[in-house]
C-alpha cells in the first residue's frame, strides 16, 4: 500500500513539473499575433487632406552598443540643428529584437534571443510585417540600401536594391568591419535613385565586448563614427538632391561597464538618439553636449523616448502610415514642423502622439 503511495506520488510530482514548465513557456515564450497587410492613411470626415511631410528620404546610421555617453556629433546638438534624446531599449538588449522594435513599433519577446545566435535562421523574417522601411520602399519611386551588419539582411530578405552585409560574430575585427560600410558612402551620396539608405555599424560593439567602453580604442572609434556624421551632413547641406533627408543616429542598444549586453542594466538599456538636418534648427533650441551628469542620473543624458516611438516619427516626418503593429508614439518635439491647426489634423490621422 505504501509503495502504491508513493508510486503515485512521484507520478504526480513529475506531471506537476511537466505542466509547470509548460506554463513557464508559454508565459516566457508567448505567442504574439501580428496583424498582416500594410497600413494605409485614415481619412477622416473632412475628407483626405494630408500635411506636407518635410522629409522625403532618411539616411539611418546605427552605431551598435552606442550608448549616450559616446558621441558629441560635432557640434550638431550645440547648434541646434540636431535634436538628441536617450531612447529607452527594453530587455534583452541584442540586436535582432532591438531592429524589430526600432523598425515595427512594437515589443519583441525573449524568444528573439535565440534567435539572434543562429545565423542559419531564416523564421525570424519581417518581410509579411508592416514596418517603416516597407512603407518606404513602397512609396513611388521608393528604393532602399543598406550597408553593415547583415541582420538586417535576414529580417527583410529582398527588400534593399543594394546591399553589402557583414557579420556581427568576429568580434576581434574593429576596423574592416566598419570600413566595409564607410566605403560606400561617397557613391551613396552622389546617388538620387534612393530615399531610404540604412547603415550598420560593428566595430564600437566588438571594442566594448574585447576591452570595455573605457578601452584606449574607444575614443578613435568614436571619432571615426562622428567624421561619418559629419560627412553625411555636409552632403546634406551641400547636395540639392538631399535638401529634404533626415540623419537619424542611434544606438539598439547600450553597453554595461564590461562592455557587455543583453540584460537591462541602465548602461545596455540607454543607447542614443538623434534627429539631425538643417531643417531642424527652425524648430530646436541649441542644447548643450557633451553633458556632465549626477551618478543617481545614469545615462539619461536628454529626455527619454521609447525605441518604438522611432517608427511612428518617422512615418510622420517622411509622410507614409504608422506600421500596423505600433505601439509607439509620435515624438511631440517633431510636431512643431506643422502649425498648431496642421499638427492637431496629424494627431487625429495618426491616432498615437506623445502626450507624456
Amino acid at each position: 500500500m505504501t509503495l502504491k503511495i508513493s508510486t503515485t506520488l512521484l507520478i504526480l510530482t513529475n506531471v506537476s513539473i511537466a505542466i509547470a514548465l509548460i506554463v513557464f513557456a508559454r508565459g516566457f515564450f508567448p505567442y504574439k499575433p501580428f496583424i498582416s497587410g500594410r497600413a494605409t492613411f485614415y481619412h477622416g470626415i473632412n475628407g483626405p487632406e494630408e500635411a506636407s511631410p518635410p522629409f522625403d528620404k532618411v539616411v539611418f546610421m546605427v552605431v551598435d552598443a552606442l550608448r549616450r555617453l559616446l558621441t558629441d556629433n560635432h557640434g550638431l546638438i550645440r547648434t541646434g540643428t540636431a535634436m538628441p534624446f536617450t531612447a529607452h531599449a527594453s530587455s534583452p538588449t541584442i540586436t535582432m529584437p532591438r531592429l524589430k522594435a526600432i523598425t515595427t513599433g512594437s515589443v519583441p519577446s525573449f524568444l528573439e534571443v535565440i534567435l539572434n545566435f543562429a545565423e542559419s535562421d531564416t523564421t525570424s523574417s519581417l518581410s509579411t510585417q508592416d514596418t517603416w522601411l516597407s512603407q518606404l520602399r513602397d512609396r513611388p519611386g521608393g528604393k532602399l540600401v543598406m550597408y553593415g551588419d547583415d541582420t538586417w539582411l535576414k529580417l527583410f530578405p529582398d527588400t534593399f536594391a543594394r546591399a553589402d552585409g557583414t557579420s556581427s560574430f568576429f568580434v576581434s575585427d574593429f576596423t574592416e568591419v566598419d570600413d566595409n560600410v564607410t566605403r560606400h558612402v561617397p557613391q551613396e551620396l552622389e546617388r538620387s535613385d534612393w530615399n531610404g539608405l540604412v547603415m550598420h555599424y560593428l566595430g564600437l560593439d566588438h571594442i566594448g565586448h574585447k576591452s570595455g567602453p573605457m578601452s584606449p580604442h574607444m575614443k578613435p572609434k568614436q571619432a571615426e563614427m562622428d567624421a561619418v556624421v559629419h560627412q553625411i551632413y555636409a552632403a546634406i547641406q551641400t547636395k540639392k538632391h538631399l535638401q529634404s533627408t533626415l540623419l537619424v543616429l542611434c544606438g539598439d542598444h547600450g553597453m554595461n561597464d564590461a562592455g557587455n549586453h543583453g540584460g537591462s542594466a541602465e548602461g545596455e538599456t540607454s543607447p542614443a538618439l538623434v534627429f539631425m538636418s538643417p531643417k531642424i534648427r527652425t524648430i530646436c533650441e541649441a542644447n548643450n553636449s557633451p553633458i556632465a551628469l549626477l551618478p543617481e542620473q545614469g545615462f539619461e543624458y536628454y529626455r527619454k523616448v521609447q525605441q518604438s516611438d522611432i517608427a511612428p516619427t518617422l512615418a510622420g516626418l517622411l509622410g507614409f502610415p504608422i506600421p500596423l503593429n505600433n505601439i509607439g508614439v509620435f515624438i511631440p518635439e517633431l510636431l512643431s514642423f506643422w502649425s498648431e491647426g496642421t499638427a492637431s489634423g496629424m494627431s487625429d490621422r495618426y491616432c498615437r502622439i506623445d502626450k507624456r
